[in-house]
């Protein structure tokens, strides 16, 4: 399969693109990717970045055990350089937006001054537990994932997906009757106890489907007028749909599962980029408006050209992306190439990105 080349400090891989790392291979870099589109992107990547490497360093040291700062347990204190609070958490949760697989990365968020605190939930502060953690829920990743691999289409795989976490996953109420707030309700841990919230179904979602190599993003928003978390995933025909696995578990059906713009938009407002941290998500690439057809599972994709994400869209993102490549900072897959092989000559250089800029300009 193919393994994209990695250069040092950049953040993650595209959710469609396989790795043999399982921490790697379970995260994405869709949110990194927008942010270099924002203006002050560089910088914002950067602290992206930084930010990335400290949760890789805890994720892969399970002997570490985490002291007590205060009130609370910090794990790793990251340089913002001259980014204000508010842009700090804006690349914080859009970190952990791309990075299921980070259970540990609290929705808790702290500075000292220019330096960003990292968080840890109590329960996650010793690295015995940490390792146990982590094998089971790289158990259940990979074995749910074994499940819907021979499904054939990608379709049936985020069906077959959807299918076993319903039948796995109960959702998670405290003693009250309201929504539990112990951390393992909200992120991929809640596999471990067959039980979560939102988050943990849609989290979960998103690192089996990433996995498998099936492009996804976790989606925020608000649903009945209340906090909610869903995904959306691209299909066989080159869409993007929405699927959302908590509603459709307490309803036990298919209601929510590939839905388009038009169905979801009934009950589902799904967040924006917008200078609220609490209320920011990166732009979704298009959304079909249609349901999907299941009479298009197994199709070849049409795709635009000049797209180099695939998204449906044509913009910065994939200039910056195209450039990218050139430079050697980050290289795209061979489907991607072909996509932004403006003059079809086989061959990706500067003119392609210029062909490519004139179009998002509108020159042509």
């Amino acid at each position: 399969m193919f393994v994209p080349a990695i250069s040092a400090g950049a953040a993650g891989i595209n959710a469609a693109e396989d790795s043999s790392d399982f921490m790697l291979d379970c995260n994405s870099r869709a949110g990194y990717d927008f942010l270099g589109t924002m203006e002050n992107g560089e910088e914002l990547q950067a602290f992206y970045n930084r930010l990335y490497d400290k949760c890789v360093e805890l994720w892969d040291d399970t002997d570490l055990n985490i002291r007590r700062d205060g009130e609370h347990y910090c794990y790793g204190e990251v340089w913002a350089d001259d980014l204000s609070f508010q842009e700090m958490v804006i690349v914080y949760y859009t970190m952990r937006n791309d990075c299921p697989i980070f259970y540990f990365a609290d929705p808790l968020a702290a500075a000292r001054d220019d330096t960003f605190l990292l968080m840890i939930d109590r329960n996650y502060r010793l690295g015995s537990d940490r390792k146990n953690i982590q094998e089971e829920v790289e158990d259940y990743i990979k074995n749910a994932a074994a499940q819907a691999e021979n499904k054939g289409t990608d379709y049936l795989k985020a069906k077959a997906v959807h299918d076993i976490l319903l039948e796995d996953l109960e959702y998670a109420f405290d003693r009250s009757g309201s929504p539990s707030e112990e951390a393992w309700a909200h992120n991929v841990v809640g596999a471990t106890k067959n039980s979560g919230t939102c988050e943990t179904y849609a989290r979960l979602y998103q690192a089996i489907m990433n996995y498998m190599d099936i492009d996804n993003y976790f989606v925020s928003g608000l649903s009945d007028g209340g906090e909610h978390a869903w995904n959306a995933v691209r299909l066989d025909d080159g869409l993007c749909y929405y699927v959302d696995c908590t509603w459709d578990d307490i309803l036990s059906d298919y209601t929510y599962f590939a839905k388009g713009e038009d169905t979801m938009s009934a009950d589902h407002t799904a967040d924006t980029p917008t200078d609220d941290p609490q209320r920011f998500l990166i732009r979704l690439p298009d959304i079909s408006r249609k349901d999907f057809d299941p009479e298009n599972a197994g199709k070849k994709p049409e795709f635009k050209l000049g797209d180099a994400n695939n998204d449906g869209v044509v913009n910065v993102t994939d200039i910056s992306m195209t450039a990218a490549h050139l430079k050697g900072i980050k290289a795209l897959s061979s489907e991607a190439l072909e996509r932004v092989d403006m003059n079809g000559d086989g061959f990706v250089t500067v003119t392609d990105v210029s062909a490519l800029a004139a179009t998002v300009k509108g020159i042509r």
